[in-house]
Formats: C-alpha cells, sequence, structure tokens
C-alpha cells in the first residue's frame, strides 16, 4: 500500500520539477502508480485529480517537448494552494 500525498506533497513534487530537482518521467510514474494501485483510497478528490494530471507529465506534445508545460505547473500550484478539501 502506499503513502497517499496531501496537497503539499503535489505542491512539492511540483516545484521540483520546475527547479529541476525532480525528472518529470520519475513524478509521472509514481503517480501514475498511485493511481493504478486498488489498494490505494484517495479520498481528497482534489488530490485525485492531480494525481491523473502528474501521471501524464512525461508525455511529449506535438509542437514542445511536454504536453504541460511549466507555466501549467505554476497554475496548479496555485489553484493547489487555493482550493478547500474535496470529499
Amino acid at each position: 500500500m502506499n503513502a497517499i500525498p496531501s496537497r503539499q506533497d503535489l505542491i512539492l513534487k511540483l516545484e521540483g520539477i520546475i527547479n529541476n530537482t525532480i525528472s518529470r518521467c520519475m513524478i509521472a510514474e509514481w503517480a501514475f502508480n498511485l493511481v493504478d494501485d486498488d489498494t490505494t483510497n484517495v479520498e481528497d478528490a482534489v488530490v485525485l485529480d492531480y494525481l491523473i494530471l502528474l501521471g501524464a507529465l512525461d508525455l511529449p506534445s506535438t509542437d514542445r517537448d511536454y504536453l504541460y508545460t511549466n507555466d501549467d505547473l505554476k497554475e496548479w500550484i496555485n489553484q493547489l494552494s487555493k482550493k478547500p478539501m474535496q470529499y
């Protein structure tokens, strides 16, 4: 069973990607494994939504290196910081 991340954990991982201290591939694999694990029960719907997005961080785009840019990641950080808990 995997530990369920908090919103702050997700923010730290996003900041790590922006600061080039964590690879997109590593975070995408981590997030995908959490979502794919049937024993993991993520109660916060926002965390689950962002885990699904993080699972796609390493996907390429047709016109740039990745589907999601660092500007997207910064917006996600902003949204994660503001959203109330959802169950």
